[in-house]
């Protein structure tokens, strides 16, 4: 007989991440998803089919079923300000409700021909969704650079990884891989032991700052960005990770997040951000980028389950993550408690006092 007990999951409710903010798809995406530039685009968001639509000028997003007989309006096709089921010819209007039923034109339109309607928003190129609005206590996350003037960004295309959500986060944060993941690429592995810093929990981000020894760029290749690093992080899944860069004192900032498209899949986002200059083609820097996901994406694929388990070992070195992972908990808990539990665990201030490198 297996005696052998079953993984404890660090999250047992899910439910609090519909009340946040997240991506689903580019902007670009929705664009080239249909000739027409307006879509409709299937996307899944913590495992909810959700269909992406520009209707009446305005991008929105729609449960992704016909009130008829169920099909996928994602199947469907935009007629003037109305997406049609491509099934039996319903049309619904921007708030999810049917305008027109072809099939009896004159009768009433019955009240549950309708499908959920959720809140949408397009920033930074990226399209925003969130499944429930009714606490009214999140916003789409900060990024430092977006407005700044003097910056050249570049979006790019989104990337899906056979993880969790919360796996994509702490990759992008754990400064014990570089060394070993990243050796020559993003970290001399000579360094192999990493700084701890202090961690503080402000205003619903978790913010952290590390210095990594400036003459590693010596052997490092030169469009690999090293500086001191300055990490802004909004709950639960974006990052924006702020760098001045040692060879010329520039400004270079990578901005990512992931939408959890269901507990062990999620669909990830990057912005490249830097001082705009000549001679400083985008290619340089997406080619960059695409070869340090190639060599993180089999490690993080390959950690099982992939959900975060209670059961993982961690040591004091994994400091950022182990507060992560005790802030994604406490919200998860809070969160079954209802909408005031949950805004004082997301925006209650915790302040590390501990120096940075000790």
């Amino acid at each position: 007989m297996d005696t052998k007990q079953a993984l404890r999951p660090l999250l047992e409710d899910r439910s609090f991440l519909r009340h946040f903010w997240h991506p689903v798809c580019t902007r670009a995406e929705l664009e080239c998803a249909n000739p027409s530039g307006k879509g409709p685009l299937a996307v899944k968001l913590l495992g909810e089919p959700v269909v992406i639509a520009k209707l009446g000028g305005k991008v929105v997003a729609l449960e992704d079923r016909c009130a008829h007989r169920f099909a996928a309006l994602s199947k469907g096709t935009i007629i003037d300000d109305s997406l049609r089921c491509n099934y039996h010819g319903w049309r619904y209007d921007s708030t999810g409700k049917v305008n027109h039923i072809p099939a009896c034109p004159e009768q009433p339109i019955p009240r549950k021909a309708c499908t959920a309607a959720y809140e949408c928003e397009v920033k930074y190129d990226l399209v925003w969704v969130r499944l429930d609005g009714s606490w009214n206590c999140t916003e789409i996350p900060y990024f430092s650079e977006w407005d700044k003037p003097g910056m050249r960004h570049i979006v790019a295309p989104s990337y899906g990884w056979n993880t969790a959500a919360e796996r994509r986060w702490e990759n992008f944060t754990d400064l014990s891989h570089f060394a070993f993941v990243h050796p020559g690429t993003l970290y001399d592995p000579t360094y192999d032991r990493p700084p701890i810093p202090a961690v503080d929990r402000v205003d619903g981000e978790l913010r952290f700052a590390i210095e990594p020894p400036p003459e590693m760029i010596e052997k490092l290749p030169e469009n690999a960005p090293m500086g001191t690093f300055t990490y802004r992080c909004t709950m639960p899944y974006s990052i924006n990770l702020k760098m001045q860069l040692y060879k010329d004192d520039s400004d270079f900032t990578l901005w990512t997040t992931s939408c959890p498209v269901d507990a062990t899949h999620c669909k990830n986002f990057m912005i490249i951000s830097r001082a705009a200059k000549d001679d400083d083609p985008d290619h340089v820097h997406t080619a960059f980028q695409k070869l340090v996901l190639s060599e993180d994406q089999p490690i993080i694929e390959s950690q099982f389950p992939a959900e975060i388990s209670l059961d993982e070992v961690s040591l004091g070195t994994d400091k950022v993550s182990n507060q992560y992972r005790k802030w994604l908990r406490e919200l998860s808990i809070a969160g079954t408690k209802g909408q005031d539990e949950f805004v004082k665990a997301l925006r209650t201030t915790v302040t590390d006092e501990r120096p940075i490198g000790a």
